[in-house]
């Protein structure tokens, strides 16, 4: 085997339409009707205590909370917009729209109200919130293992995938001069898509490693993913943030999407369940139908953060590994009709991504312990080339029903964010062995490819230990990405070949400690204890601080950082 490094899972956090998707909160919202009572009480405070609608003097808080059950679960996952909240709160102007159903935060959750922001747009709170997040569910504390390992090592990746579009960014930006308005300075570096990473090194941990944010659409991601998996596999950094954070309901992209005839319109809902017999009233929950009798896709809002360790550090401070990643796949779609249209892309992307899996843990697992997270976005055209996609390579690995299913149905399509989503539900699934349904419809469309396939129309257990999800992304434009999700059972395969069992101990005992620190953080996801981490104008280097010399720069803040290549004279 390959002695690269292995990118390890080591915490994921987030700001969703179910909530925190830190310590499998967000995943108790999509199979809630699973759950113990344990775990619905624990989910329904989480909610309810992010979006402080939980009594300070409340004598009982689990019964506050259960007598709060239909209230949590109606203001969650996919529903009908609100419209006046978010007129008052995030929008320029009015605007009539053709589609009122979208997966928005609980409630009336206004993330940039968590922190000391000064006009920040939602997207850019919800990613302080966010990576706070991610950092409690590591059980580490991150920051501290970022100043021992090296602030210039370390790597960030997020963003979002078409642009910040609040009145504090986008949307204020274009509309100003048309109401006859001002512009701010802030508006227009607010619309950047790499804000959310900018925002974490500036603030949060103070990073002078490498940073960026790669588009690629509905993939964007699984882009990130990759450059932080890349990035750990070919040693340039042992510790990368990766992530996206996506808040487009509003005016402009509900215009945009619906000028391309791709939204899920009030209209079209309407004739749909006129045909299927499903009565007039609207059902806003059901808008969004991956794989089933559809017409278009259902916006959503979120935001999640993965941190990554290559197996070394991860070992070395007893990191809690949730999971790991060996490869992301991208491909384009070569020659297309339309910029829209299919193409050949994700064909390759999903193709490597079982090859991948088969070369380092043989056929049978993929064909015994797999689950596929599709797409799913919710269009006619979708359901018909992914599902032959998946059901081609189905057949080709001997799988006779590989489980698939899609969260767009419960999330809605939260664009650059749609990955987060697929890995904090296949984090869920691997780790709760249930699996989210496509719980929308009533039954497949006559043309998806069902061979070898078992779509999941409920939440349902998993038949057999799964061990690996597939995750993929189809991005308008032909930006095709696959990965695999590997769970922390099979990680630890791969780290048992290359490393002693004395080693192994030693990190197992490492790793209780860290698991106990997580399951307080926990407790304190539940209760929203956890800070956001907002250190504005806090330890700013001037160049008086810095003391230089060719082989390092050292700071007045203790910081000694070594100037060294990774290049080597034999490399030419």
């Amino acid at each position: 085997m390959s002695k690269k490094p292995i990118p390890c899972l080591v915490g994921f956090g987030g700001i969703t339409p179910a909530g925190r998707a830190s310590h499998n909160l967000s995943y108790s919202r999509m199979i809630y009707g699973m759950e113990s009572e344990q775990d619905k009480l624990d989910y329904l405070k989480s909610v309810l205590n992010l979006c402080e609608l939980m009594p300070e003097d409340a004598n009982d808080k689990d019964s506050f909370s259960k007598s709060m059950e239909k209230e949590v679960l109606d203001n969650t996952l996919m529903r009908k917009l609100d419209y006046d909240f978010f007129r008052e709160t995030f929008w320029t102007y009015d605007y009539d729209f053709e589609v009122n159903a979208c997966a928005q935060l609980p409630f009336k959750l206004d993330p940039v109200k968590s922190y000391p922001s000064r006009q920040h747009p939602k997207a850019l709170g919800m990613s302080i919130l966010g990576i706070a997040d991610a950092m409690s569910d590591s059980g580490l504390d991150i920051r501290n293992v970022i100043d021992k390992y090296g602030r210039d090592k370390v790597g960030c990746f997020a963003g979002c995938a078409v642009m910040n579009m609040d009145r504090y960014s986008g949307d204020g930006l274009f509309a100003s001069h048309p109401l006859g308005q001002r512009a701010t300075s802030k508006q227009i570096s607010f619309t950047l898509p790499e804000m959310p990473a900018d925002f974490i090194n500036a603030y949060v941990t103070g990073s002078l490693g490498i940073t960026g944010h790669f588009i690629g659409a509905c993939a964007t991601s699984l882009y990130n993913l990759n450059a932080g998996v890349e990035l750990i596999k070919n040693g340039k950094s042992e510790l990368v943030i990766v992530g996206a954070s996506e808040a487009i309901l509003g005016p402009p992209a509900f215009i945009g999407f619906c000028a391309m005839g791709a939204m899920a319109t009030d209209e079209r809902m309407k004739n749909l369940q006129a045909l299927m017999g499903e009565g007039d009233e609207l059902n806003y929950r059901n808008y969004c139908r991956p794989f089933g009798d559809n017409m278009g896709m259902v916006c959503g809002e979120s935001a999640g953060f993965a941190i990554l360790m290559s197996d070394r550090l991860a070992m070395e401070v007893g990191a809690n590994i949730r999971a790991s990643f060996l490869n992301v796949n991208i491909n384009a779609d070569g020659n297309k009709k339309s910029i829209s249209g299919p193409g050949a892309g994700n064909y390759f992307s999903v193709g490597k991504t079982f090859k991948d899996i088969d070369t380092v843990f043989g056929a049978d697992t993929i064909k015994n312990q797999s689950v596929f997270l599709a797409h799913g976005t919710g269009t006619p055209l979708n359901r018909i080339t992914e599902s032959h996609i998946l059901s081609t390579f189905a057949k080709e690995y001997g799988i006779e029903d590989l489980p698939v299913s899609s969260v767009k149905s419960k999330l809605g399509h939260t664009m650059g964010a749609a990955g987060m989503d697929q890995i904090w539900a296949g984090l869920g699934a691997l780790e709760k062995q249930k699996l989210t349904g496509i719980c929308t419809i009533p039954k497949l469309a006559d043309d998806v490819s069902t061979d070898n396939l078992d779509f999941y129309l409920e939440d349902r257990e998993l038949a057999d230990k799964k061990d690996i999800v597939f995750m993929n992304s189809k991005g308008f434009g032909g930006n095709n990405a696959t990965s695999a999700m590997i769970s922390a059972d099979l990680t630890k395969e791969l780290l048992q070949r290359r490393y002693s069992e004395k080693d192994i101990g030693k990190w197992e005992q490492k790793r209780d400690d860290t698991i106990i620190n997580r399951n307080k953080n926990r407790t304190m996801a539940i209760d929203n204890t956890i800070e956001p981490i907002y250190e504005f104008d806090k330890d700013v280097l001037d160049i008086a601080d810095l003391e230089i010399s060719k082989d390092n720069i050292k700071t007045s803040t203790g910081f000694d950082y070594k100037l060294n290549s990774d290049l080597k004279d034999k490399d030419y």
